[in-house]
């Protein structure tokens, strides 16, 4: 099978590729809120001048996949248990100085967050606006042109206000564009997963899911937090639970960080460690649900109705010749599997080894808050091949699977046959 020579002929690119994308747990603690798995908040891109395309290329197609920006965390149990919690020891004397400090931040992000389930924050609209406005200046030839963009989100609200900031942003830069905004049941194929397509687990998916199960909990070990926030763990009722306390205040003190006009932190309750420990069994847990791992079920399937309508709306463009940009807004969910799929070096090369799983591939490194995967196409008149370069999180990225001499930068003759064998 094709797919299977293109493995076998890669086998050294993608050992390479690891090694490039390599995380360390010294980079993770000394970036706490890089441990907050798919809370993180959008680092911004760190490559400001991108490779220039081969002579005479100009770019005439963009297709932009995006997670939603910033939000608020999709329910508040995890606020309410911690408060109850904290202030029923309060109640009978148990809450330490720090146990009243946090019971006082964490009522100040509870009353921000009410009734305010998985929408986008602030700093989420603003995201998207940024995004925009660096593809605007990194691609102003295409962009400044009166052209029509097709824009299409989720039905979530949280990605429709998502497009709806980038698109504004857009249309602000240029008023020429003319935008058609989308976000209909009827077009969600061509958005987001399609969790029908969900394939069966195996006896190997269980024996890594049973695993990554028992690192998470090891992971909570909630003996120093409660003794920072309590003035004697010993004296708690045996109904308290430290290590579901431990959990949710590490979801709600990740959270933070993408309401950051609040001006409260809770991420100093934990070290360093601790934050790193706990983000591993996030880590593994995504990878193995997406079907990156190994020996997983290979889960990433639910995106082929998304990658069909990449490669075929992409024909289309060809064929027609007029500029155009294509802009969708999905979530977490969506953007790492079609990121595997893609073979972008940042997902592919994980390993079986769980504990170092880290090492290989991380999701602070494909799916923070905004998240995005941009192709952006090129065209040299009289050339006989269209070329494309990939972005993640708006930093160029390679496909190690694939060997060009013309990287960043693939024709598009070999990524559509290539994409269409690894779905």
């Amino acid at each position: 099978m094709k797919t299977n020579k293109i493995f076998a002929l890669a086998f050294s690119l993608i050992v390479a590729s690891a090694a490039f994308a390599q995380t360390t747990r010294k980079e993770m603690v000394k970036e706490p809120y890089r441990n907050g798995s798919n809370y993180f908040a959008y680092p911004g891109p760190k490559q400001q001048k991108l490779t220039p395309p081969p002579q005479g290329y100009e770019p005439f197609y963009i297709f932009h996949y995006s997670r939603h920006g910033s939000r608020y965390m999709s329910h508040n149990d995890f606020y309410l248990t911690v408060i109850n919690m904290l202030d029923s020891a309060d109640r009978v004397g148990l809450l330490a100085p720090k146990g009243r400090e946090v019971l006082g931040k964490l009522r100040i992000g509870y009353a921000d967050a009410f009734h305010r389930d998985g929408d986008l924050t602030k700093l989420g609209g603003q995201q998207h606006r940024e995004i925009a406005h660096r593809m605007y200046d990194r691609f102003t030839s295409l962009l400044s042109q009166p052209l029509h963009i097709d824009a299409k989100s989720s039905t979530s609200r949280r990605c429709m206000l998502s497009m709806f900031n980038f698109c504004t942003e857009l249309q602000g830069l240029n008023p020429l564009l003319d935008i058609s905004l989308n976000a209909s049941k009827h077009d969600m194929k061509y958005v987001v997963e399609d969790p029908s397509l969900k394939p069966e687990s195996t006896t190997q998916s269980d024996a890594m899911w049973k695993q990554a199960g028992e690192m998470f909990e090891q992971a909570h070990n909630p003996r120093r937090l409660l003794s920072v926030l309590l003035t004697d763990p010993t004296k708690v009722a045996p109904t308290f639970n430290g290590r579901e306390l431990m959990e949710a205040l590490y979801n709600v003190a990740q959270d933070l960080q993408n309401v950051p006009e609040l001006g409260i932190s809770l991420i100093d309750i934990f070290t360093g460690d601790e934050l790193f420990q706990m983000w591993q069994g996030y880590n593994a847990s995504w990878l193995l649900d997406t079907g990156i791992v190994p020996g997983s079920a290979p889960y990433y399937r639910i995106l082929n109705e998304v990658v069909d309508s990449i490669i075929s709306t992409t024909d289309r463009i060809i064929l027609e010749g007029a500029p155009t940009m294509v802009l969708r807004f999905s979530h977490d969910s969506s953007v790492l599997p079609l990121a595997y799929v893609l073979g972008l070096k940042e997902a592919v090369g994980a390993t079986a080894d769980l504990p170092n799983l880290y090492k290989h591939a991380s999701i602070d490194k494909i799916i923070p808050m905004a998240a995005n995967i941009q192709m952006v196409f090129y065209r040299k008149p009289g050339a006989d091949d269209v070329l494309v370069k990939f972005l993640l999180n708006e930093n160029e990225t390679t496909l190690p699977l694939l060997k060009t001499k013309t990287a960043p930068y693939y024709p598009w003759s070999i990524i559509k046959p290539y994409l269409q064998n690894r779905k």
